[in-house]
């Protein structure tokens, strides 16, 4: 038992002293400009998986850029998955769904 313990503790500890290093090179790496970074991924109108793929960006959001936001790209999806992004964009608050006009108004 006493093994088993000591190997969670090594566990955390490693964990703890990586988070810690890349919040380091977070600090001193990150640019002080106005650089955007956007997560782009297709979802098929008939996707079934689409609140996975959304969470999935907005992890990947958190854990690589640490502040930037994830953008729903509407292009004539469906009804349900139009729900689905809506409802992923309420709860997280940093994902919003726009229109492809609104985008490439963005992008000016």
């Amino acid at each position: 038992m006493k093994t088993l313990s000591c190997i969670a503790v090594l566990l955390l500890a490693m964990v703890g002293l990586a988070s810690l290093f890349r919040a380091l090179l977070l600090l001193l790496f990150a640019r002080k400009d106005d650089c955007t970074v956007m997560y782009i991924t297709h979802i098929k109108p008939d996707c079934g998986d689409v609140e996975m793929v959304l969470r999935g960006a907005l992890a990947k959001r958190r854990w690589l850029s640490g502040g930037e936001s994830v953008v729903c790209l509407d292009c004539r999806v469906d009804e349900q998955t139009r729900r689905v992004c809506e409802s992923v964009c309420r709860e997280y608050g940093c994902a919003k769904l726009i229109s492809k006009e609104e985008f490439l108004k963005s992008l000016d």
